[in-house]
């Protein structure tokens, strides 16, 4: 980092040296007073502890973990440089200025925290916090020029009457948007909301899409520099020069736009049903289905003596009654006998973790419990 830039927090200017001074304090801080009250939160000191350990590179090496959530928990060691070059991909795609004022709401110990607080030192943006919750606007005044959240704080907040237009752009990322979230965000014209693509070799996002407003992005974009390519199963390879140590392939699978700087994105390989010898990608098939009968849906794999693996198709619906043979009509007068599920089971709510994201292991457990004849409360008991 310059020691010659000038470096802004919650509206205080610092240089180099005065911030690094700054940090140092205010991570020693106690955490409460002599009766116990809190004097200064555990997640701000944690906050103040990354700036310096970014900035004095004698520190050692910053370390990072993946969150788990499509694979094992790995841990890496970050690089300072590519975490520059990745933040100026952002500040230059969302033409962020030193001085514009940005939300970080999201914990530092993860990737994408981090980087919001590099690209606020990189850019001298001026970084305001807010403790990690689910209504991180709750606690801050005034309006952002960006902000980052994870779909659990715009569920949340999007609950509580919470005005997200406080913020002129929005990414969001870590986790997938629950239909009902993703349909109030693209009624919105502000803020200019961003669905990201990331991962932790990438250094958080490398495409991105906007999911609002009178001409939304069908597909990712890439930010520039980025290459990719699909390797033979057809699945995501991306490379990011400055940031990534070479190609990084995926189990993402992809189709790449014409001009090769979008692609979309249509599910996991690792979801694959392979059913009478045709492969179905679940992520696709529940999108259709889901427009059919206008309800959430998730696509599962059953065994299946002549097929060898079936489909089964979860619905989400809360009310009572569900319409059984209306659904079974219109997938069978839309689908293809591959494509049709094998067995139906309305529920009152779809399995999801923490992100948002389908958690197909818990629906699997689900719907096993039920072929053994328990049915859990989520489920109307019915095959």
């Amino acid at each position: 980092m310059s020691t010659n830039r000038l470096y802004r927090i919650e509206g205080k200017v610092f240089s180099h040296d005065q911030l690094l001074e700054y940090c140092r304090n205010m991570a020693g801080e106690p955490d409460n007073d002599q009766d116990g009250n809190t004097l200064f939160p555990p997640w701000k000191r944690q906050v103040y502890a990354f700036i310096r350990q970014f900035m004095d590179e004698g520190s050692g090496p910053i370390t990072q973990r993946t969150s788990g959530t499509t694979g094992d928990p790995k841990k890496y060691e970050l690089d300072r440089g590519a975490m520059v070059v990745s933040a100026r991909k952002t500040l230059d795609f969302f033409s962020l200025k030193p001085g514009d004022r940005v939300l970080l709401c999201l914990p530092v110990e993860y990737i994408a925290g981090k980087m919001v607080v590099v690209r606020a030192l990189v850019g001298g943006l001026d970084l305001v916090m807010s403790e990690p919750s689910g209504r991180p606007l709750q606690s801050v005044d005034g309006h952002f020029r960006f902000a980052s959240m994870v779909p659990l704080q715009l569920f949340e907040s999007l609950q509580a009457g919470d005005d997200l237009s406080r913020t002129g752009k929005l990414l969001v990322g870590g986790g997938e948007l629950h239909p009902a979230v993703r349909s109030r965000l693209e009624g919105m014209n502000r803020p200019e909301v961003f669905e990201s693509f990331a991962m932790t070799e990438t250094y958080t996002h490398f495409a991105l899409r906007r999911i609002n407003g009178p001409r939304p992005d069908r597909d990712f974009h890439l930010l520039k520099g980025v290459s990719i390519r699909t390797d033979e199963r057809g699945c995501l390879v991306v490379d990011v020069p400055g940031v990534t140590a070479g190609a990084v392939v995926t189990n993402d699978l992809v189709e790449i736009g014409g001009d090769g700087a979008s692609f979309r994105w249509l599910g996991r390989i690792d979801n694959v049903i392979k059913t009478g010898g045709i492969k179905v990608i679940p992520e696709l098939l529940e999108k259709r289905i889901g427009a059919l009968l206008e309800q959430e849906c998730l696509i599962l794999p059953g065994a299946d003596e002549k097929l060898g693996r079936k489909i089964i198709l979860l619905v989400e619906y809360p009310g009572a009654n569900p319409p059984l043979e209306a659904w079974t009509g219109l997938l069978r007068r839309h689908l293809s006998a591959h494509e049709n599920p094998r067995q139906l089971i309305p529920v009152r709510e779809i399995p999801r973790n923490a992100s948002f994201k389908p958690d197909r292991m818990a629906a699997l457990k689900m719907v096993s419990s039920m072929d053994s004849g328990i049915f859990p409360e989520n489920s109307f008991g019915i095959h």
